[in-house]
């Protein structure tokens, strides 16, 4: 997994350990150029307990990530290698399908995976519930945002690009 899942806002980067906080708006637009007042909204206070994938699939107790073993770490598969395949898998297994469509559609919650346009591995992913996207950003705040191309790019600290989105009818 890239480090910046790994080690944003406060977790281990390269040997460093910080303290877990919330991040100002000024802080969050400086890392995400894209995201400007009015384009999201803070939903969370930061937690190193969840990252983004465990946020999209409700799983507020355990960090999901293929390759790690045990205690609060979760992957759902045993497969363990970190490739867009493998997380793709995931939302197959559980009942969505995939979709061209990048906006929010009424009646269906979607997922969008980003790839790191370094490594062209999964960075991010977020979630719909048909009116607007959400996001949980490392170690740091839930947001909700209105595009998935607030976190697209390769500045800062932005995720990449969305290669995949699944959707699946709101039960």
């Amino acid at each position: 997994m890239s480090p910046w899942l790994l080690g944003w806002i406060g977790g281990a980067r390269e040997g460093s350990f910080k303290i877990v906080r919330n991040l100002t708006s000024a802080e969050l637009q400086e890392r995400f150029p894209k995201l400007k007042p009015g384009t999201y909204t803070l939903i969370s206070k930061a937690t190193a307990r969840y990252n983004c994938v465990a946020f999209v699939n409700d799983d507020e107790r355990h960090w999901w990530e293929p390759g790690m073993y045990g205690g609060r770490y979760h992957w759902p598969n045993n497969n363990r290698q970190d490739t867009l395949e493998n997380w793709c898998s995931i939302f197959r297994a559980i009942g969505y399908e995939e979709t061209d469509n990048q906006g929010t559609e009424s009646g269906y919650e979607k997922v969008a995976i980003y790839v790191s346009l370094q490594d062209m591995l999964p960075s991010h992913v977020a979630r719909s519930d048909g009116k607007t996207w959400k996001s949980k950003l490392g170690k740091g705040q839930d947001l909700e945002h209105y595009s998935l191309e607030v976190f697209e790019g390769d500045q800062a600290e932005e995720y990449g690009i969305v290669t995949a989105v699944f959707r699946r009818a709101i039960k």
